[in-house]
């Protein structure tokens, strides 16, 4: 665990700043890949067999979203797959090297097959070989975050992260459908307005205002506060720029749409970056986060850094003041590899304020 080598945060109100704290100033930890579940053993072995490093990189899985939320995770992330006449990845290939006592126990070990089938966004990290999950479609993971946060008022603001990995690939796995098409995108908007209703999901609309770009928004009046963002959800597109310009395409800043997309620095659509690594980058990420914008960022990837117990990466994403810094090993998190690394804040905390926002002692409650 991160320890005390960093000052720690010690008041006790959700203001340190001057003016009301808002929810940009903050800083939590989050979890990467946070769908996945543990790959079955027969198809761990096999991976090992053909490509090892990928087996080593993939030899991590996760809590229920609603436990990674109780254990204090703010920021979720979850790879999507458009599948709009249902059963595209309703026959993986893994599962044919599993024994008939192992495909029976499928769907208490994360392959739901029955929900494969329905039309809809569904939800897994690699065709035919990671994917196992927590929840099947994008639909069942965000009616259990919005249970888990109508269950929990008060709760600070989660970020919940979209990627997609739309692109043809030259492994023998079955192939994604691209999602540079305007029909399901405002698919994809439809099934998150349906599972986040109301007042629940925080919008590029709410955030604009009667600013003339989101980008302006974000760095004048700045975002929502604190407050007003507690007990609510906020959802980023992380996808490549062909269907991030199809997404905005017709909605200028984002107007009308469910989520935030990941736009270049100074195009009126950008609010919230992401960063790979803190190490390489932290200079841009403080710049960014000074400004007012967003920034979501790694501690650890593929397991390297957890089986060196290498906390360089951590620190390095903490002190860059990223809004949230992401991990695959959040207190509670599984441990198959009996590695004991785990990332917080310092002290042990999973939310306090963001160094680069907030000068001096803060504590927020998650």
């Amino acid at each position: 665990m991160l320890g005390g080598a960093m000052a720690s945060p010690v008041s006790a109100k959700d203001a340190a700043a001057p003016g009301p704290l808002r929810m940009n100033d903050i800083q939590v930890v989050g979890s990467h890949n946070s769908f996945k579940t543990r790959i079955p053993a027969a198809v761990m072995a096999e991976l090992r067999r053909r490509d090892p490093k990928m087996a080593e990189a993939l030899d991590y899985y996760h809590l229920p979203l609603s436990a990674q939320l109780d254990a204090g995770v703010r920021q979720l992330e979850i790879d999507i797959f458009a599948d709009p006449e249902g059963g595209r990845y309703a026959a993986p290939k893994g599962e044919a090297l599993l024994s008939p006592a192992e495909r029976a126990r499928a769907k208490q070990e994360g392959f739901d097959e029955a929900a494969m089938r329905k039309p809809g966004y569904k939800v897994l990290h690699i065709p035919d070989v990671d994917y196992r999950v927590v929840c099947p479609t994008l639909v069942v993971c965000l009616t259990e975050v919005n249970a888990w946060s109508r269950a929990h008022p008060g709760h600070l603001p989660i970020m919940l992260t979209l990627n997609a990995a739309d692109t043809a690939n030259t492994h023998e796995i079955t192939q994604p459908l691209p999602l540079d098409d305007a029909r399901l995108l405002d698919a994809l908007d439809a099934e998150i307005r349906k599972a986040l209703p109301d007042k629940r999901l925080i919008t590029p609309d709410e955030v604009r205002g009667d600013a003339p770009t989101l980008a302006g928004a974000v760095k004048t009046k700045g975002w929502p506060t604190l407050k007003r963002a507690r007990g609510r959800i906020y959802v980023l597109f992380d996808v490549r720029k062909a269907v991030s310009d199809v997404y905005r395409a017709g909605h200028p800043s984002l107007r009308g749409r469910a989520m935030f997309g990941w736009y270049p620095d100074g195009e009126p659509e950008s609010a919230i970056q992401i960063v790979q690594d803190p190490l390489v980058d932290g200079a841009k990420i403080r710049e960014w986060v000074k400004a007012g914008v967003i920034v979501r960022t790694r501690t650890d990837a593929n397991t390297v850094e957890a089986r060196t117990h290498d906390f360089t990466k951590t620190r390095a994403a903490i002190e860059s003041g990223a809004q949230a810094v992401s991990t695959d090993y959040y207190p509670g998190a599984p441990d198959p590899l009996g590695l004991r690394f785990t990332v917080t804040l310092p002290n042990g905390a999973m939310a306090g304020c963001s160094p680069v926002r907030v000068a001096g002692p803060c504590v927020v409650k998650p």
